[in-house]
């Protein structure tokens, strides 16, 4: 196998500070100038050295011109030449020459003379002038002629040794490159410490910007340089302290509640989470309460906005003035050392955690207090309110691990809450698998609703004196694909819960008109009731949804009877008349569904355009056996007369019960005396099975 080679990635290079780099700024400046300095003694030098050696080469050669026109003047050859040798010998010279006026050598002494040499000595002479070349090697060649009372007599060249009149630049140099090295020795420290000292302030401002990355906080720095350090320190104090600040205004706004000032969700789940972890280390427990103010919503919507809050935060205030109270007094000596915190979770619910309950039985002590004193009336601008409180208990890390789940655990439990006595439940398992068994109804709600498995029975209205079918009442049924029949205290229930319930009602309504179309096309017309729900009730355009049914469905509109109940009716009667008025008006019969079980009975009579009234079952149910339900079934009967409204009575299950009521004047009775409520095809065969034996009866 071929051998593996592992390579490690080389760390990135950090860049040089910026402290490092003027301090190699400012020496490389130093060497430079050193440098600079250097070489411009140096060409100094040079060019001086150059100057006094071609001054000496003149000098000489002006001597041996000198020496050599008076010797020559007088003829006196040997002399020239003794003169020759003599300035010769001297160890900056390389070569005398001496010529006459036409060129010819008179006398010479070293190397024979170049070509350069000669050429220069000829062009000399003819033009009289001192002449000064450069030789191979650098020599220096000096070539002056000779003349005596204005006459050339002849012309001296003397070339000097490459080095000969120059100084020594060695010997010469030396205390100035000593002076410059010391120099050096000195500057550089001297720079760096300079610069160093100069950037020290940025590198307190480099300092303080890394502990603010780092932690998100740092003290303010201090500069007193008088300069841009000192005012760029000031900025960043001022910017930190503005940052700060603005930072103080975000976290309000984040987690605390704009109107009440407490915590808001955020802030508690955080608090939460905290004490789960804390709960998880040791056998306490965390409780958390949802409370939720039932008639705070109802009371909040006829408040203006500034009223809205100012009420808001007194409930808040007495909330978290309960809270306290209870705190002290059932969990003692924790409450000083953890209080428990309270927030608001949503627009009428708040919420209270509790951290380090010792057992479940403390937290239903403690939710059983503060339920105590939150359904205590308080007084506000003249006004007692009493806001119904209910709530709802959950313990972690029993109930969750995790704070989102817990809250959830705990609004469950308030959801629980409403229907019981106590107005106060603790989470159990049971009401989870409660509440998802109402999510897989209500999913399995919304796909029969669209697969049109919801289907309208039909139970008769009998008239109790003939025995006749006068009329039916449509019935919602669940009929599931295999035939199972879905009881309606169970679905009813649920569709009101999730808003089902209105297009459940659209499409019994829906299949009613149909039917009871298609029924009085074949002979057999009758009054067909329907119950109208309370979501169906508020839409404004209900109405006209009715009537267009009824259009196209070909029925006769006063066939059509709407049952509305009598709590839903009088939510708001106004609008419950602006609704109605035009389907009263198109000739549909409108009925007061389960009367005598609301508080506002004869309100509704003499609000609403009634045509019929029905009596409750539960009434029905007490004849012959509640004095008090026969006086309430005398009273109803009596004012229907007096008002000229028709009367049903619910729940007719026994013969007594029906001569009772005949006796008294009821005209209608429907109950599992007559019929349970049953398919159109079944209605429509036990119909026509009812007239034929009438008809032998009557033959």
């Amino acid at each position: 196998m071929p051998a593996t080679v592992l390579t490690s990635a080389a760390p990135p290079r950090r860049p040089l500070g910026l402290g490092v780099r003027a301090s190699l700024f400012a020496v490389g400046l130093v060497l430079a100038t050193a440098a600079i300095s250097s070489i411009a003694v140096i060409i100094g030098f040079e060019n001086e050295s150059r100057r006094h050696q071609e001054t000496g080469g003149r000098e000489v050669a002006d001597r041996v011109a000198r020496y050599s026109a008076d010797a020559i003047a007088r003829g006196d050859f040997p002399s020239v030449a003794t003169n020759v040798a003599r300035m010769a010998s001297r160890s900056e010279v390389q070569r005398v020459v001496v010529t006459d006026a036409a060129g010819a050598e008179i006398a010479s002494h070293g190397a024979a003379a170049e070509r350069q040499e000669l050429g220069l000595i000829s062009r000399v002479a003819q033009r009289r002038e001192l002449t000064l070349a450069r030789a191979s090697g650098d020599a220096l060649i000096t070539i002056e002629p000779i003349e005596h009372g204005g006459r050339l007599l002849g012309v001296a060249a003397v070339t000097i040794k490459p080095q000969g009149f120059r100084y020594n630049a060695m010997l010469a140099l030396t205390p100035f490159f000593l002076a410059l090295v010391c120099f050096m020795l000195v500057a550089i420290p001297a720079v760096v410490s300079i610069v160093r000292r100069a950037l020290r302030p940025l590198e307190v401002l480099t300092h303080f910007a890394e502990e603010m990355g780092d932690r998100g906080d740092a003290a303010p720095v201090s500069l007193k340089t008088g300069d841009e350090f000192e005012v760029l320190a000031s900025a960043f104090n001022q910017m930190i302290a503005r940052l700060q600040a603005s930072m103080k205004k975000i976290q309000q706004i984040a987690f605390v509640d704009p109107v009440t000032q407490l915590p808001n969700q955020d802030r508690f789940q955080r608090e939460l989470d905290f004490a789960i972890l804390q709960a998880g280390q040791g056998d306490a427990l965390a409780a958390v309460f949802v409370f939720e103010f039932q008639r705070l919503p109802r009371l909040m919507q006829t408040l203006d906005p500034e009223a809205a809050r100012e009420l808001m935060r007194l409930v808040a205030e007495r909330f978290m003035g309960a809270v306290r109270a209870t705190d002290r007094l059932i969990r003692l000596q924790q409450a000083q050392e953890r209080p428990a915190t309270g927030a608001r979770l949503g627009a009428h619910d708040f919420a209270v955690l509790a951290p380090r309950i010792a057992s479940p039985a403390e937290a239903a002590r403690f939710a059983q207090q503060l339920h105590t004193a939150l359904e205590q009336p308080f007084e506000w601008r003249a006004h007692k309110i009493a806001l119904g409180a209910i709530g709802g208990v959950a313990l972690a890390p029993r109930d969750g691990r995790e704070a989102d789940s817990v809250i959830r655990h705990a609004r469950m439990a308030l959801g629980a809450a409403q229907g019981a006595p106590s107005r106060l439940k603790i989470f159990t398992p049971s009401i989870d698998r409660a509440a998802m068994a109402r999510l897989v109804l209500e999913r399995d709600m919304r796909a029969a609703i669209e697969r049109g498995e919801f289907r309208a029975f039909f139970q008769p209205k009998v008239n109790l004196s003939s025995g006749r079918m006068e009329g039916v009442e449509a019935l919602a049924r669940w009929l599931r694909p295999d035939g199972a029949l879905v009881s309606p205290a169970r679905f009813i229930p649920a569709a009101e819960e999730n808003g089902l319930i209105e297009l459940l009602s659209n499409a019994i309504l829906r299949e009613a008109c149909w039917k009871g179309a298609a029924w009085s096309r074949a002979g057999m017309a009758t009054k067909i009731a329907v119950n109208v729900s309370a979501l169906q009730l508020r839409n404004k355009r209900f109405a006209e949804h009715v009537l267009h049914l009824i259009k196209q469905a070909g029925l006769a509109p006063h066939l059509l009877e709407l049952e509305i109940t009598e709590s839903v009716a009088m939510e708001d009667a106004a609008h419950a008349v602006r609704v109605l008025e035009p389907l009263r008006e198109a000739g549909v019969r409108l009925a007061i569904d389960d009367f005598g079980c609301g508080h506002s009975s004869l309100a509704a009579l003499s609000q609403l355009p009634v045509d019929v009234i029905k009596i409750d079952r539960q009434f029905v149910a007490g004849l012959g056996s509640d004095k008090q339900a026969e006086a309430i079934v005398e009273m109803i009967l009596a004012l229907a007369a007096t008002l000229g409204h028709g009367v049903v009575a619910e729940g007719v299950e026994r013969r007594d019960q029906a001569e009772f009521l005949a006796a008294r004047g009821c005209v209608w009775g429907q109950g599992f005396l007559y019929s349970a409520a049953v398919p159109a095809e079944d209605l429509v065969r036990d119909w026509l099975g009812r007239r034929a034996e009438q008809d032998e009866q009557a033959a």
